[in-house]
């Protein structure tokens, strides 16, 4: 009896240990959405296009391979060429070549998406034409998803359909009530600091974070978005394969969860998709952002020609390594034009609406922290930012904790042995 009180007490303080220890380390997570901290300071990560030619390719491909090249420089599009000759290697150097076929028609095109812990997946391979390449540097309904994003669009569900009309109108509904279910229970978390006032607000409140203050005057809300793609749309061949290679399924229909700059969550397959599996995704994406480092977080980006940070506000956006492990950089954010300008949209194009913003707009000319939307003006924020002693002193706490809670297991086993 005393030796199972003796481990019912043990249990109890290492119990109170992690409740101590994970409750001040929650309160050290970035306030911002996920899916504004993604907009704001996720940079795009590369596709690569591999060409595989067998000899001098003709005027046409030369060209082509011409405009991949120019489009990469630009940055026009998250995308980074190689170009291999494959008549110029020996039979070792070609079967070296990943994923190689040599009796593949050439010129041939191999797309594979981003790199993740230094290893790159296969997204799409075939006939390397100009035509192919336009599909996959761009497409009408890539271009209306970045426009709604930079819009203020939490995110857009992309539903992939399928042959079966029946089924794509069931799966639609489903898609509609989890969205409509996530606009009426999700908010934006509290905390949040409009760039409008921001450094009175940090003066007044050193424990407030610079990590916290939005970047950019894209209105933030909780607005999430549908778009169907219809499974004979030759126009959408590429967000179809970018997405096929993240769901089980092959035949659809699938739903793409997309925000930030384009990043895509896995696909939803229709036989794992409901009403509370649509809310779960928008739970995630407005969320805090408690892990800044992209490279941790679910999802991959989508290949789009779109210039984000210049739509978004050019040099008042700040990038933080998507490799790296480490916290956004301190900078002085510049002062903004007017309240009226809105962030440059990429392209025109109408997205389904499923029912009007639900976040009422508050006061953000004192500079309290919102709530709800915001389209501020821009601030003065100095680098005198208290994250880095929020940290510190975290770490100390955690420290002291940890130490308080192994001493006091320690006088409970002396107490035992006496």
């Amino acid at each position: 009896m005393e030796g199972s009180k003796f481990s019912f007490t043990i249990r109890n303080w290492l119990l109170l240990l992690v409740v101590l220890v994970i409750i001040p380390a929650s309160a050290f997570a970035c306030k911002v959405p996920v899916f504004r901290y993604a907009l704001e300071r996720w940079d795009v990560d590369r596709y690569t296009m591999v060409v595989m030619l067998n000899g001098e390719p003709d005027d046409q491909i030369a060209q082509a391979i011409k405009r991949v090249t120019e489009v990469s420089a630009t940055d026009a599009a998250n995308i980074e060429l190689q170009v291999i000759d494959v008549a110029t290697l020996s039979p070792q150097q070609q079967w070296q070549l990943e994923y190689f076929d040599p009796t593949v028609e050439t010129p041939h095109l191999q797309i594979f998406y981003p790199e993740r812990k230094g290893q790159r997946k296969l997204c799409w391979e075939g006939l390397f034409t100009s035509s192919t390449l336009e599909t996959w540097l761009n497409s009408p309904l890539r271009s209306k998803v970045a426009d709604k994003l930079v819009a203020g669009a939490s995110a857009v569900f992309v539903l992939v359909e399928c042959e079966d009309a029946e089924l794509n109108q069931k799966v639609a509904a489903t898609v509609r009530l989890g969205v409509q279910q996530a606009m009426a229970e999700i908010s934006i978390p509290e905390g949040v600091i409009p760039r409008f006032g921001a450094n009175e607000y940090l003066q007044q409140h050193p424990e407030a974070s610079l990590d916290d203050v939005l970047r950019c005057d894209v209105p933030l809300k909780i607005d999430f978005e549908i778009d169907r793609m219809a499974f004979d749309d030759e126009d959408e061949e590429a967000l179809r394969a970018m997405g096929r290679g993240l769901t089980t399924s092959s035949s659809g229909p699938w739903l793409l969860p997309i925000f930030g700059r384009g990043r895509m969550l896995d696909a939803i397959d229709a036989k794992e998709l409901s009403s509370q599996t649509v809310m779960n995704a928008c739970q995630y994406m407005v969320g805090e952002c408690s892990c800044t480092v992209k490279t941790q977080n679910p999802g991959v980006d989508l290949l789009m020609s779109a210039n984000w940070s210049e739509a978004l506000g050019g040099d008042t956006v700040v990038i933080v390594d998507a490799q790296a492990d480490l916290s956004p950089q301190l900078v002085e954010i510049p002062r903004g034009t007017t309240t009226e300008t809105p962030a440059a949209s990429l392209e025109s194009g109408d997205a389904i609406q499923l029912a009007e913003d639900q976040i009422s707009e508050e006061q953000t000319a004192s500079g309290e922290p919102l709530s709800a939307d915001s389209n501020a003006r821009v601030g003065n924020v100095g680098l005198d930012n208290p994250a880095a002693y929020r940290w510190k002193l975290g770490g100390v706490l955690i420290f002291v904790l940890a130490g308080t809670g192994i001493a006091a297991i320690g006088w409970v086993v002396r107490s035992r042995n006496r």
